[in-house]
């Protein structure tokens, strides 16, 4: 009988301390409901062993076997997945509006440059001989070049912004991966040993997450608790304990990436990068040059046209016309400093060797404005090209990040429904394990009065 009667106590005690620790645990589901990466934890109960009592079997109570930890590893690689996605997009959109600021078509952008340029010239056709009008097609000369400069100046800003925010993304990503490696030699340790690694695997998906976005780094779990991370093109970023670092290399004013393994390393070219990484270097190695480029060209014509058509008049002292700008030696670079060749007013060759004084060559320049110097476009309508591209660009990505973002969002709420905190679902486990509680504390009252009671008896 005493032995049954210990048997229930020990019951009853550990009744109330697994229900104690089930209270716990939902306390800290309640605590950590606005906690991001934090997943629901669950207390899973087992009954102790049963043991022989004469002839029946008895249990002698209840623990908490293990702590669950919810986890949806299908929803949390989507998340991954989308977050690179989203990366990628979001680092392009201020990249992307800086040049649509850059390239643009209003008052005092190039193409109202060309206007004014080409407005100066048709002034000059009316009154070749006049010191005003020739004043202003050197004025107009000036600015246009200096509008090829400035665009050019800030494509290039937008580059040292872009290599500005590379290099102060990569300590980050460094010290995650560092972080990811630390957490698998703890997880795996603490797993070995049979307990739950649950806050330290929360935290280890929260930077899987993070360098997903930065990096589009790639993740799967080994049959040990441990990840691997690598890069899109399959490099590894963290085996087991060991993480292999990302440096900056600068080549003049460019920085570009290479994984340092000690001994050697390896160049990352854009093809090996995701995420945000992967969306600077789309703007900085492929879109500023294509336009740069065609800028380039475009100036390059430019000057061209116009410094032809002026050797083929002749100025105010009748001598030939020389060249009006400044003549690039090479398409590329001619927009960085395309400058005026003649200084004085009287260096303009508006007419002919036989009227020096005439507009017959003035309006032949005034013609360029209408021709189609560039392929089939004027001067005017390849910048609009330019401007279109630039324009078409930044607003695919802008409805790109909304959709990615949006999906983003999505998969968040779907998966704090499924693995986050519901806090009317740990109301009501507060109350059953309260229940419980109090029900064990009864069971044990009423144990210790009954072996009270066969005290008595035996006296």
């Amino acid at each position: 009988m005493g032995g049954g009667l210990n048997a229930a106590l020990n019951s009853g005690r550990t009744s109330l301390q697994t229900n104690q620790k089930a209270i716990e645990i939902t306390g800290l589901n309640v605590a950590n409901v606005n906690t991001e990466g934090y997943s629901r934890q669950t207390p899973n109960l087992t009954p102790y062993p049963a043991l022989n009592f004469g002839d029946f079997f008895f249990g002698t109570g209840v623990t908490v076997g293990s702590v669950g930890r919810s986890h949806d590893v299908f929803l949390d690689g989507q998340i991954k997945d989308k977050s690179a996605e989203a990366g990628l997009e979001n680092s392009m959109v201020n990249p992307l509006a800086e040049l649509e600021r850059v390239f643009g078509i209003g008052d005092g952008s190039l193409s109202d440059e060309f206007n004014q340029f080409f407005d100066s010239v048709r002034q000059l056709s009316t009154n070749p001989g006049g010191e005003v009008e020739r004043q202003m097609v050197l004025q107009r000369g000036e600015l246009i070049g200096n509008a090829f400069t400035n665009v050019y100046n800030e494509t290039q800003q937008v580059v040292t912004n872009i290599n500005n925010t590379i290099v102060s993304k990569i300590d980050g990503v460094n010290l995650a991966i560092d972080e990811i490696a630390q957490l698998n030699n703890r997880i795996s340790a603490i797993e070995k040993m049979g307990q739950e690694a649950n806050s330290d695997r929360d935290r280890r998906d929260l930077l899987l997450k993070g360098v997903a976005e930065a990096i589009g780094a790639r993740s799967f779990e080994t049959s040990v608790g441990t990840v691997s991370v690598q890069l899109p093109n399959g490099m590894p970023l963290v085996e087991g304990d060991k993480a292999t670092h990302i440096e900056a290399v600068y080549n003049g004013t460019d920085v570009n990436l290479e994984l340092d393994f000690g001994t050697t390393n390896i160049a990352l070219d854009r093809s090996a990068l995701g995420g945000e990484f992967r969306g600077l270097y789309e703007v900085r190695d492929v879109m500023i040059p294509d336009v740069v480029g065609r800028l380039d060209q475009l100036a390059y014509t430019f000057a061209t046209e116009v410094n032809t058509l002026h050797q083929a008049g002749t100025d105010l002292n009748g001598d030939p016309g020389q060249d009006f700008f400044v003549q690039p030696a090479a398409v590329e670079g001619a927009s960085s400093s395309l400058a005026m060749n003649i200084t004085t007013t009287d260096e303009i060759a508006a007419g002919s060797s036989a009227a020096p004084g005439d507009n017959t060559n003035v309006l032949s320049l005034l013609q360029l404005e209408q021709e189609q110097t560039l392929g089939n476009d004027t001067f005017v309508s390849y910048y609009g090209k330019i401007v279109s591209t630039v324009g078409v660009e930044a607003a695919r990505n802008r409805q790109a990040q909304e959709g990615f973002e949006d999906s983003l969002i999505q998969l968040e709420n779907m998966r704090d429904g499924i693995d986050g905190v519901s806090l009317e679902d740990e109301m009501i486990n507060l109350m059953k394990y309260q229940k419980g509680f109090e029900a064990s504390a009864k069971f044990l009252a009423t144990v210790d009065e009954m072996m009270g009671t066969l005290l008595t008896l035996k006296r």
